[in-house]
């Protein structure tokens, strides 16, 4: 047919018709006897189609490899069909970006702010867009890069297997050229070239094993170019070790519940590590561990005689703080001051006058010298409190016992007959001396305790007070009771031993009485039985925690090397095909570590969740898990490769 009648059967142009024919797109048989074009049925599919893929957007380059069989229809119009969605994504941010500027109220919009915005848009969505297009070509490419069929034919030599590869094109209707004989030949089928491996594969139904050829294209095709090798490479492993972690999903679930158990254990245990180690750390702070200054036989903790040397040495030591000090004194009220106390509260008796009732004075540094005595058990006088008491020369607490049967009320005034007792016979007798007279001012009363250790005295002073009487007196100063805590538990040897250089011994039980405070006596066993049984169980855990490892390891080497066993084959045919030891050994590895390390996380988070560990310590659990299972499975992909891959292919291994 002429130009004309093809221009009424296409649509097109007869300069277009022309155009194509100067391209190479289209080459119509000449008239003999006039040399004019005879177009065929053939030429006018090959302008139909020429029509429909340049309304297809399709460069006229793609349109010239699909005529000429450079690569397939199907290929070319799936690889325009990404360039189509690329360009639609492109045109759909324009059209957001169009709507924005569009909704502005201002005729002069922030162009630098939508030019910014551009920008980012069009780098984070050409590097997403473009990481999906070359990962779809490279799925693409993957589920026609490989074929197999069976033949009943044995393949035995180099010919053999010729002649089983032509076969085949020829039944398939494609043009067959050999490239390279031998074990494992290259082959060009079409446009494309392969590489086949025969494989020797048992089937249920044959008693005989039934030969497999697998064929697999040597090189993806790279028309546009536009994807570099590795990450071709690097695409093209994610989908096999994705594929494969599907297709073995029993396996890999497995994979994934024995990891996350695993690390479920794990963080419990690490979880018990780090308490304990909390724990010992804690345990000072919640521990208090107090003493008291006894008698040599542990009879008496008050009343006694403690040297200025044990003091000093107590009050310089660093490792002992919160000393509560006491010192007794005895005494009654001044006659003069009964006196005119009875005449005023008109009570005077006959019988007792002359006589009056003994009572303790003791001088105190602390409410704690008193056993369980608060500041909210007493009752103060206007701007007097315990601090203002102890800096006080003249002030006094009495009890509310001695002040209800005295008469006595906050601010009056007292005056006191005053003695002590002084030590004799080392220690063994007692001997009293009379003091001076002091007046003081009732400041408080407090509430008396029964049963409190040492008594309620009926008068309580300053303890500077009582060491100025002292002075005052000219008499040797000593302690009646002390009571301390060690400021740091940790160092409770040191302590101890800061004690004994001041003076002080351990309470031997059933030695001679005395009065001489030379014995000590300290709460220390609960905090060391505790610090000693955290203690061994810290030293078991961290001893058995490299044995834990251990066994994670040989699991990480033994599963792997269970799972792998039946993937020997698969190995081979892909070592067979031209792809390399490490990246096949990489591969099969990625697919196995993967699932472990997804459920070694997920088994962490569970940790966390139940509070056996914190964040921290639960990726530090994931993170040990992981490293010491990959070393295992990396020595068992390294053993797994050793093998004759020949011998697998014929089933002689």
């Amino acid at each position: 047919m002429n130009t004309k009648q093809v221009e009424e059967l296409t649509g097109m142009s007869r300069q277009n018709i022309r155009y194509y024919e100067r391209m190479g797109l289209l080459e119509p048989a000449r008239d003999d006897s006039n040399a004019y074009r005879d177009y065929s049925e053939e030429d006018v599919r090959r302008l139909k189609l020429i029509r429909m893929l340049r309304m297809l957007d399709m460069p006229l380059k793609d349109i010239w490899d699909i005529v000429n069989e450079k690569v397939s229809l199907r290929e070319a119009v799936r690889h325009q069909k990404e360039i189509l969605q690329a360009q639609q994504r492109q045109l759909n941010a324009a059209i957001e970006v169009c709507t924005s500027i569009g909704r502005e109220k201002d005729d002069r919009p922030d162009v630098d702010g939508y030019l910014s915005r551009m920008e980012m848009m069009e780098r984070n969505g050409g590097l997403f867009a473009r990481f999906v297009d070359d990962y779809k070509q490279v799925v693409h490419e993957e589920q026609e890069r490989k074929f197999s069929f069976y033949t009943e034919n044995p393949v035995n030599t180099a010919a053999a297997f010729e002649k089983v590869l032509r076969k085949y094109a020829a039944d398939d209707g494609q043009k067959f050229h050999m490239l390279k004989k031998g074990k494992y030949p290259e082959f060009m089928m079409g446009t494309e070239t392969y590489t086949a491996v025969r494989v020797l594969e048992k089937r249920k139904d044959d008693e005989k094993p039934s030969v497999k050829i697998v064929c697999e294209k040597k090189e993806p095709d790279q028309r546009n170019g536009r994807m570099p090798a590795k990450r071709r490479r690097a695409l093209r492993g994610i989908h096999i070790v994705a594929t494969n972690i599907r297709r073995y999903g029993r396996k890999s679930i497995l994979n994934l519940i024995l990891s996350m158990l695993t690390v479920m254990i794990l963080a419990f245990y690490i979880g018990n590590i780090a308490g304990t180690r909390r724990q010992l750390a804690e345990m000072p702070e919640e521990f208090t561990i107090s003493g008291e200054i006894w008698n040599g036989c542990g009879e008496m903790n008050h009343g006694l005689f403690i040297s200025h040397q044990v003091l000093d040495a107590l009050y310089e030591s660093p490792l002992i703080g919160s000393i509560a000090e006491s010192a007794e004194l005895t005494g009654n009220i001044a006659m003069d001051d009964l006196d005119s106390r009875d005449v005023d509260s008109g009570e005077s008796d006959g019988e007792d006058a002359g006589e009056t009732e003994k009572i303790s004075l003791t001088g105190v540094n602390r409410t704690e010298c008193l056993e369980g005595m608060q500041n909210e058990d007493i009752t103060w006088e206007d701007e007097m409190d315990w601090e203002s008491f102890q800096e006080s020369s003249d002030a006094c607490l009495v009890s509310d016992t001695f002040a209800e049967e005295s008469g006595l009320s906050i601010g009056d005034a007292v005056r006191f007959d005053l003695a002590r007792y002084s030590q004799g016979l080392a220690g063994v007798t007692l001997t009293r001396e009379e003091l001076m007279p002091e007046t003081f001012r009732v400041a408080g009363i407090y509430k008396e305790a029964v049963g409190r250790d040492g008594g309620n005295p009926e008068v309580l002073l300053p303890l500077d007070v009582v060491k100025g009487i002292y002075e005052k007196n000219d008499k040797v100063y000593f302690a009646s009771a002390l009571s301390f805590e060690v400021t740091d538990p940790m160092m409770l040897n040191e302590a101890k031993k800061a004690l004994s250089d001041a003076g002080l011994k351990e309470i031997i039980y059933g030695s001679p009485n005395s009065y001489v405070g030379i014995g000590v006596k300290l709460t220390d066993s609960v905090f060391i039985r505790s610090m000693e049984s955290a203690d061994r169980s810290l030293t078991l855990l961290e001893s058995f925690l490299p044995f834990i490892f251990l066994i994670v390891a040989a699991a990480g080497y033994i599963i792997p090397s269970l799972l792998f066993q039946n993937r020997r084959e698969e190995y081979a045919v892909m070592r067979a095909l031209g792809t390399g030891s490490r990246f096949c050994s990489l591969l099969l590895y990625a697919e196995h570590i993967l699932p472990a390390a997804a459920g070694a996380l997920a088994g962490a988070v569970a940790g966390m969740a139940a509070d056996a560990v914190d964040v921290g310590d639960a990726f530090l659990v994931w993170g040990l898990y992981l490293a010491v299972y990959m070393l295992g499975a990396a020595a068992a992909m390294w053993r797994f490769g050793r093998f004759s891959i020949a011998a697998v292919l014929s089933h002689r291994d």
